[in-house]
C-alpha cells in the first residue's frame, strides 16, 4: 500500500507544477480500464499517480473498497491502469467525443498553466460511474468539456470508448468534492 501512497504523493506534489505537468501530458493521452475487475454497477475512484519511476497514471478502486480497512485489502482492490499515448453513464456522441478529445490535445499547454492557479487546481481523482458500462476493457482519453460554471473556461474530463464506436461520459473529476468522506484512500496520504 506504500507504493500506491507514495505514488499519489508524488502527482499531489506534481499538481501544482504546471511547466512539469505539460511535459508529462506530452507524452500520455489516456489509459485502458478493465472493468472486469470491479464490482459491477458501483462507482470507480480513479487517483491519479506518478510512480517512482516516472509513469504517470491512475490508480482505481471501487467506491465499495475505497473504505476503512487493512492495506493488504486495499491493495488487493486497487488496480494500476497505467497512461499511454497515443489514444484518440452516459453515451455521447462521437462527435462530442471527439470534439473533447481534441480540445484536450489542442490546449493542455494552455489550460494547465491556468488551472492550477485555480483555488482546486488540477484533479486529484475522477469519479466514474459504471451503470451502463459491461465487464470489458476500455479505452480512456484525457478531454477537456466547457466549464457549466464558466461558460469561458474548461474543465478535465476522461472519455471512455468501449472499442465499438460507443463513447461514454460520466466522469467527473475532482476537486471540488461532492463527498470527500468517500475517498478513504485520500486520509492515507
Amino acid at each position: 500500500m506504500q507504493e500506491i501512497i507514495t505514488a499519489i504523493q508524488n502527482w499531489m506534489a506534481l499538481r501544482s507544477q504546471p511547466d512539469q505537468l505539460v511535459e508529462l501530458f506530452n507524452t500520455y493521452t489516456g489509459f485502458e480500464i478493465d472493468m472486469s475487475l470491479f464490482p459491477q454497477r458501483e462507482p470507480l475512484h480513479a487517483y491519479a499517480a506518478v510512480k517512482s519511476n516516472g509513469e504517470f497514471g491512475f490508480y482505481v478502486i471501487s467506491q465499495v473498497n475505497d473504505v476503512d480497512s487493512p492495506d493488504e485489502v486495499l491493495s488487493a482492490n486497487c488496480f494500476w491502469c497505467g497512461c499511454t499515448g497515443g489514444m484518440k453513464g452516459q453515451e455521447i456522441t462521437e462527435a462530442e467525443a471527439l470534439v473533447r478529445i481534441d480540445l484536450w490535445q489542442a490546449d493542455y499547454p494552455v489550460w494547465i498553466p491556468e488551472v492550477v492557479t485555480t483555488p482546486f487546481g488540477i484533479y486529484e481523482t475522477f469519479f466514474i460511474p459504471t451503470e451502463d458500462l459491461q465487464p470489458q476493457t476500455y479505452n480512456v482519453s484525457f478531454a477537456l468539456k466547457a466549464d457549466v460554471l464558466n461558460p469561458s473556461g474548461k474543465v478535465a474530463d476522461l472519455i471512455l470508448n468501449n472499442g465499438a464506436g460507443v463513447y461514454y461520459d460520466t466522469v467527473r473529476r475532482e476537486p471540488p468534492y461532492r463527498n470527500r468522506s468517500n475517498y478513504y484512500i485520500l486520509n492515507l496520504l
